[in-house]
Formats: structure tokens, C-alpha cells, sequence
């Protein structure tokens, strides 16, 4: 059972699309010997109660030409929630599931207590795949797939056009420069969700959910480098996890969580600022602030609307000014929901993607000058994030101590500051006992709940005035103007409470040890 570490990028296109794959000029003229076309099954098996799935299992037997292929697989919760893989692949005689083969005790003991006499054929996919070598000019290789096909559940079907490009031989950037290549070409979006749980959102027809991140499993011993690496991966994972959920849903969590990504992975890479080269810093930060804004808006609207909006109603509701007000912020809410879902559709999204992904398998900030900043990308992270949660602590304390007489600009600044130093310790937790640090992160998620209702109000008087500049000036004011100004007004009123709790919660975080200092 071994793991294949070779980048492998998978890629959604339309049917349209498929002879501009086939024949696109930077594959054919890489291509070495002729294209080689297979048809490819693969039924998944699983009870008719679902259970492999509740406890996130796939089993699978894939047959390609005359041979037969038993695959397993599970993601399940280790210590401390960290997920843990384990997956199993080898021969069998038929498209009948032996489980007696598999290998892995774990989960052959899981399978069998299931029920091995309950299994069944619950979806399966169907596919034609053309499979070509190819040599890039400095001996890298590669393999190059095109399915065509269809996954069916019951009597339900999806259509299957995507492609593959993996990584046989030598240096991986070839792989990545191929794929942006071809992007600004043939449109794509890359994939997210793997084979079985497009088959089982088939056949359920339920709707994507949102994902929070997973906890982090860091080793202090890792170096900089390759903690920065995970950092990164783990990021783009929590984000393109609940790409579904914003595309196909009206899911407010899902725009939630893929900006919580985005501010982690900045957060990320400002932890390491000095030691990467500054182009490639304020290329990534740049692009993720572009994003974070193209999502912003929904984010903003839902807040307003759930938030905001709905405690007002339920007390001045019989005013007829709400009707109106209600209805100008679904409209709003549609409209920022399309600029979101536009965004991820972009060729500027698709490489943003792909050349953070590149990072994980060949870090461009090691072509730089030997510096003590660059040079500490080999050392252990355990000689550094000390000094990491140091740093964003004291800034926390600096800002926070006079918190009665902040202004908003400074109270924005100071939420930045804690959002942060919330981050660095979601990063860097792990490596003390969990107790250790609840009192500590207790205080913190005080802290961050209260700045960030009061970036919510001021955000609140923006909106509507964004919303009022929207329509005909030369008009009267809109109908919903009373409603707007008694919910702004309402929340206002909150806030004077809210600021004298700020003012309590960040005494008990000035009070509290950082769990990184006791003994």
C-alpha cells in the first residue's frame, strides 16, 4: 500500500471543450508514441442503509480491460480530531468485492462487522479514457487523461468530461506551467470533490454542505519550510472544499468559510513574511485579497440580513417600510452571491489555485539569496513559533490596553491584530496539551466576537448607503429608508453595550498567561 506523492491535477471541462484537450498544441507536440484508449468501470458498493458512508468508507472495485481492481478507502477522526487515511488497493478475481483481500486489518474488521452479505452496487461510473505520454524539453514525463463518460445512481446520471494531468518523471513545475497554459485557452475549473462523494451527492441529490477546517497535525521537528508548505495546502483545501457549496447552494456558510480560509492563509504567510521573496509574498496576499473582496459583499448581506435585520423585525415588523427593506436586501444578497460565484469561475481563480498548489512540490522561494530569514526555512519550526505567537500576542496587548478610547479605525486595526494571533494559535496549539491552552483561547474568541459585531454595525450604515446609491438619485428616498434607519439605529444602541463588554473581555485576556509560557 503505497502512496502516491506525484502531483496529480484534475480538471472539470465543457463537452465542448473535449477535441480542444485533445488536440491542444502544447500536449501534441509533447506526446511520444500513440494515444492509448481504454474503457474504464468502476462500481462502488456500500449497504442500503448507507453505513460504509457514515463511517467514511469507500469500496470500490474498478475494472479495466479483462483484470479487476479492489480499492478501499476511509477518512476517519484520529486523536484530537486530526483525520487520519487509510486506504487499501490490490487484485481481484471479479467485479464481486472480496473482502477477505484486503489487506488492512483495520479495515477489513470494519467491512465485515458492517455486514459483507449487505453489500451492494449502489453507483458506479462509466468512462472512455484516452491516455497519452508525454516528454517536456527537460526529460520531465507525464500522463495525460481524457475522460468521457458518466456516473450513474439508480436511474439518475451526470455527465463525466474532465481530464488529468500526472507527473511520471522529474521536476514538477512543468506540470503546473502545462496546466496554466492550457487555461488561458480552454476554460476549466479544477476538481474538488473526489469520485465517491460525487456519486453519492447523485445519488442522495443531496445539496454540498459547508466544511470547516480540520485541525492541524504539525510536528516541531518539521522544518519552516515544510510547516509553510502544509500551512498553505491545508488552506487551499478548507477553501476549495466549500467551492460546491457557494456555486450550487444558497448557503451562506459556504462564502463564510472560503473567506475564513483566505484570512488564514494570509495569516500564514505573514507568520513567514521575512523569509520568502517579496514579489512572491505580494503576489499571493494580492490575489487572496481579491478574492476575499469578490466574496465580501454575500458574506456582508447575509450578516445584515440574519444578524441585523431579523431581531429589528421581530420588533417593529408591522411597519410596511421592512416589506421593502427585506426585499431590496434579497435582491442585494442575489446579486453579491453571482459576483462570488462568478469569481470562482475565473481563469484568474483557476491559477491562483494553481500556483499556490505548485508550492507544496517545488517551493519557489528556495531560488533566493542565503540570508539569517531565508536560511531559517531549514530550521526546525520548533526553534521559531515561540517567537511567532510572541509577537502577535505582544501586538494584541499594545493596541489593547487604552481599548476604552480606541476609535473605529483603531478598533479595526486592533481586530486584524487578534484575528491573527486567533490564527497563529490554531496553527501552533498542538504542540501543548489541550487545557493548556482553553483559557487563553476562550478570552481570544471573546475578544474576536465582540470586535467583530462592532465592524458589523459600522459595516451596517455602509451597506444601506451602498444600497441607496444604487437607485435613481433624483428620486424621493426608497421606500425602505425608515426600516434602514431604525435598524442601523437599533444596533447602534446594542453597540454601546457591546463596547463596554469589549472593554471587560480584553481586562480578562490583559489578565490572562500565554499558555506558551507556563511550565
Amino acid at each position: 500500500m503505497s502512496k502516491n506523492r506525484e502531483p496529480e491535477l484534475k480538471a472539470i471541462i465543457h463537452p465542448e471543450q473535449i477535441d480542444a484537450i485533445r488536440n491542444f498544441p502544447a500536449i501534441k507536440k509533447r506526446v511520444v508514441g500513440r494515444a492509448r484508449s481504454r474503457k474504464l468501470l468502476t462500481v462502488y458498493f456500500d449497504t442500503p442503509d448507507r453505513e460504509l458512508r457514515r463511517q467514511g468508507v469507500s469500496l470500490c472495485v474498478h475494472k479495466v480491460g479483462r483484470a479487476f481492481v479492489q480499492r478501499v478507502k476511509q477518512m476517519h477522526k484520529g486523536s484530537g480530531g486530526i483525520p487520519v487515511r487509510m486506504e487499501w488497493e490490490g487484485p481481484v478475481p471479479s467485479r464481486n468485492p472480496v473482502i477477505s483481500a484486503i489487506k488492512e486489518k483495520r479495515l477489513r474488521r470494519l467491512i465485515r462487522h458492517v455486514g459483507v452479505e449487505r453489500l451492494q452496487p449502489v453507483f458506479h461510473k462509466d468512462v472512455q479514457r484516452s491516455s497519452r505520454t508525454l516528454n517536456f524539453e527537460d526529460g520531465s514525463t507525464a500522463f495525460v487523461d481524457l475522460d468521457v463518460g458518466e456516473i450513474v445512481a439508480g436511474d439518475l446520471a451526470e455527465p463525466i468530461r474532465e481530464f488529468k494531468l500526472e507527473l511520471k518523471t522529474g521536476v514538477p513545475e512543468r506540470l503546473f506551467e502545462l496546466a496554466l497554459e492550457i487555461r488561458k485557452e480552454v476554460p476549466f475549473r479544477l476538481v474538488t470533490e473526489n469520485e465517491a462523494s460525487c456519486g453519492y451527492a447523485l445519488l442522495t441529490q443531496d445539496e454540498p454542505r459547508p466544511r470547516k477546517h480540520v485541525k492541524l497535525s504539525l510536528n516541531k521537528g518539521t522544518s519552516v519550510e515544510q510547516v509553510l508548505t502544509e500551512l498553505v495546502q491545508h488552506c487551499l483545501d478548507h477553501l476549495q472544499a466549500n467551492e460546491g457549496v457557494v456555486l450550487k447552494t444558497d448557503s451562506a456558510e459556504g462564502v463564510h468559510q472560503m473567506r475564513i480560509a483566505l484570512r488564514r492563509l494570509r495569516a500564514a504567510l505573514q507568520l513567514f513574511k521575512p523569509s520568502l521573496p517579496d514579489d512572491q509574498y505580494a503576489w499571493a496576499v494580492a490575489e487572496a485579497k481579491w478574492l476575499t473582496a469578490e466574496l465580501s459583499a454575500a458574506r456582508a448581506w447575509d450578516v445584515f440580513a440574519e444578524q441585523f435585520l431579523v431581531p429589528v423585525v421581530r420588533l417593529y415588523g408591522a411597519d410596511h417600510s421592512f416589506d421593502a427593506l427585506m426585499a431590496a436586501v434579497e435582491q442585494a444578497k442575489q446579486q453579491s452571491r453571482q459576483r462570488a460565484r462568478d469569481a470562482i469561475g475565473t481563469e484568474r481563480y483557476t491559477e491562483f489555485l494553481l500556483r499556490l498548489t505548485a508550492w507544496r512540490y517545488c517551493p519557489a522561494w528556495c531560488d533566493q539569496a542565503l540570508t539569517d530569514p531565508t536560511a531559517r526555512l531549514r530550521d526546525p519550526v520548533g526553534e521559531h513559533y515561540v517567537k511567532l505567537l510572541q509577537k502577535r500576542d505582544r501586538q494584541v496587548r499594545k493596541r489593547g490596553r487604552d481599548i476604552a478610547n480606541l476609535s473605529e479605525a483603531a478598533l479595526h486595526d486592533l481586530r486584524i491584530a487578534v484575528k491573527r494571533l486567533r490564527y497563529a494559535v490554531d496553527f501552533f496549539e498542538g504542540f501543548y496539551p489541550k487545557k493548556q491552552a482553553k483559557a487563553y483561547r476562550k478570552h481570544l474568541a471573546s475578544l474576536q466576537d465582540s470586535l467583530g459585531y462592532l465592524n458589523d454595525v459600522a459595516a451596517a450604515d455602509m451597506l444601506l448607503r451602498e444600497l441607496a446609491e444604487g437607485g435613481d438619485q433624483a428620486l424621493p428616498a426608497p421606500a425602505w429608508a425608515y426600516a434602514g434607519g431604525l435598524t442601523v439605529g437599533w444596533h447602534r444602541q446594542t453597540a454601546i453595550a457591546a463596547r463596554q463588554s469589549l472593554v471587560k473581555d480584553m481586562a480578562a485576556f490583559l489578565r490572562t498567561k500565554p499558555f506558551w509560557q507556563r511550565a
